[in-house]
């Protein structure tokens, strides 16, 4: 890190050393230091309080999302100590990094009528991955703006190693063969599970689903080997391995929704609102059959985007 940052918490100096961000100038404010940050374009103010307290400001950026991260592992700091199983927790807090090995499993894409169905699994194996990933950030995917997914999939592929991450990517075309065969959505969700758990959880004493369905722990338990723990509830993501594996399979679901738009020519929107009118020009442009490469079309959505086709109403 260039420039003065003396009144700096020591992790965060740390860490805008280690990741290149500079401090271009500082300024006194009440009770406390502004720090103006920049790092390869991009900009952030840093407001660093007496009291200790850490305020980030400026425009949604990797950098933003670098310095929210920190924040968030501040104020989650005491879980590492004492990790509690809970069913929630307050958005911004910081999911359970307590070393114990253990495996997260969750997936992006369900509910997005554009782009594939994405399933990560990430394998934490002790006490030196789980620092690394509380330095990093790491927590719901949801709380993550879309420029810094990426970044913070790629330092998670770093902290873990490739050897501890596994992804499923399964394109719209491949989504709906497997939707098919397995019955439903919840069906094909365990078999992906499933499959993860037989590659990681060798070495784990837990393994950690985000919910699907009430069936997904009967469905998985046969897969889990004997003296390990499954836990199988709604927002796992208060759990250190479900909260990475989210970030990377939110990740790849983004790189692939731009793979897409870049073949139909124009960037297909995210989630399942305000869909209809790309799914409109897709089957003008690509008819039915190029609909099909980029959407989930056994989603109700697609009726309305055949309407004006069949000669319905729109």
């Amino acid at each position: 890190m260039n420039g003065s940052g003396t009144d700096l918490p020591d992790g965060l100096r740390l860490l805008l050393a280690r990741e290149g961000v500079s401090v271009t100038s500082s300024r006194p404010i009440d009770h406390g230091t502004q720090y103006d940050l920049a790092r390869a374009g991009e900009t952030a103010k840093l407001n660093v309080y007496h009291t200790g307290k850490v305020s980030a400001g400026g425009k949604a950026s990797g950098l933003r999302d670098l310095l929210d991260g920190w924040r968030t592992s501040q104020r989650g700091s005491a879980a590492t100590r004492t990790p509690t199983r809970t069913s929630s927790r307050s958005s911004g807090s910081m999911p359970v990094l307590d070393g114990t090995p253990r495996l997260g499993i969750d997936e992006a894409g369900k509910g997005d009528y554009f782009g594939p169905l994405v399933v990560a699994g990430v394998r934490i194996t002790g006490e030196a991955q789980a620092k690394s990933l509380q330095e990093i950030g790491v927590r719901d995917s949801k709380e993550i703006g879309v420029l810094g997914v990426g970044r913070i999939s790629e330092r998670i592929l770093e902290a873990v190693g490739p050897e501890n991450v596994r992804v499923v990517s399964l394109s719209p075309r491949e989504y709906e063969v497997r939707r098919g065969a397995a019955g439903n959505i919840n069906g094909l969700l365990g078999e992906l599970d499933a499959g993860i758990v037989v590659e990681l959880a060798g070495e784990v004493e837990v393994v950690v689903v985000d919910e699907f369905a009430r069936s997904a722990r009967d469905h998985l338990r046969p897969f889990v080997p004997r003296g390990v723990r499954l836990e199988v509830r709604p927002r796992a993501e208060d759990d250190a391995a479900v909260a990475a594996a989210s970030i990377v399979a939110r990740a790849r679901q983004l790189e692939e929704i731009e793979r897409l738009s870049e073949q139909v020519g124009f960037r297909l929107p995210l989630g399942a609102t305000h869909v209809v009118d790309a799914g409109r020009r897709v089957v003008e442009e690509l008819g039915e059959e190029g609909l099909a490469g980029v959407a989930k079309v056994h989603f109700a959505t697609t009726r309305r985007v055949l309407a004006r086709h069949d000669g319905g109403r729109p």
